[in-house]
């Protein structure tokens, strides 16, 4: 019994810590700054021009039956 007391004892302390941290212990985090530059997509060289997509190669034809040979 005296186990379980100490148990559900250590529980809720360590909830209360861990909510004290949480309201604020520690400082606030740095304000993350922008790290992108605006750059001129004038001095941007051109793209190349998309390639022209082939027509697909026929497919071979094969029988669906065996050969007249084979039966």
């Amino acid at each position: 019994m005296g186990r379980i007391i100490v148990a559900a004892f250590a529980v809720v302390l360590v909830c209360m810590v861990g909510g004290f941290l949480s309201l604020g212990m520690f400082p606030p985090a740095l304000v993350q700054q922008d790290v992108h530059r605006d750059l001129s997509l004038a001095s941007a060289p051109a793209a190349a021009p998309p390639m022209a997509i082939a027509a697909p190669a026929p497919l071979p034809v094969m029988p669906l039956g065996k050969p007249a040979a084979a039966q």
